[in-house]
């Protein structure tokens, strides 16, 4: 039998031309699929990494609270960490943000502990929302009012948050009696009569649920940010 070497030699380039042409469009699909599929892994990895690093940060500004003040406010940062968790479930906060700007900066006033100190963490969130202002602010003004009564409470009523004459003389006379605590309370009470709800609210209100679900959903990039 003869073969026809001509009609061979045709099918073979046609083959060959053939493979190419598959060959470069496997490409074009790996290449697509690379970019579809690495692209937004990176974008997701730089995502979980800055809020990994915010995290940290923030808990890096609590222990270091605690540590200067040898612990006085009563807790530990596992405590206080899962307060956070707990206020950011009930607000429009991320945990990160009520540990940088709340947790960390009340740990600087050393005659807030225990039952007080997380009492003034929430006032603070309601304080900021139903204010529309920043919680550093907040918590700072807050602290300063709740650690000397006496010389800084006229600032919160210059702020808009009112006490009787009644309550400014038996917050001033506890204070000076050294029952700061019962003084503090005074101050708490009133400020959770004005303001109390006002972060769980809006927490509930309009968007604030998606809100929430993003907090959520920063959370677990935190923890891949980690990994």
């Amino acid at each position: 039998m003869l073969l026809d070497l001509k009609g061979f030699s045709t099918s073979t380039q046609n083959a060959t031309r053939s493979l190419d042409r598959i060959g470069k469009k496997m490409q074009r699909v790996g290449s697509t699929l690379t970019v579809g599929l690495t692209a937004p892994l990176a974008a997701f990895g730089a995502v979980a990494l800055k809020n990994f690093d915010k995290q940290a940060k923030a808990i890096a500004q609590v222990n270091q609270g605690l540590k200067t003040t040898g612990g006085l406010v009563g807790f530990t940062t596992e405590q206080l960490q899962a307060q956070a968790s707990a206020l950011q479930s009930n607000s429009l906060f991320g945990d990160e943000v009520i540990l940088k700007d709340a947790t960390a900066q009340l740990l600087t006033f050393t005659n807030i502990a225990g039952e007080q100190f997380s009492r003034t963490q929430l006032a603070a969130l309601d304080l900021a929302t139903r204010l529309d202002g920043d919680l550093k602010s907040a918590s700072i003004q807050l602290g300063k009012a709740l650690n000397d009564p006496i010389a800084n409470l006229s600032a919160l009523s210059r702020s808009g948050i009112q006490f009787s004459t009644s309550q400014k003389s038996t917050i001033k006379a506890l204070a000076e009696t050294n029952r700061l605590a019962d003084a503090q309370t005074i101050i708490l009470n009133e400020l959770e009569k004005q303001y109390g709800g006002s972060a769980k609210a809006a927490a509930e209100a309009g968007l604030g649920p998606l809100t929430q679900l993003k907090n959520i959903l920063g959370d677990i990039t935190e923890d891949f940010g980690g990994i």
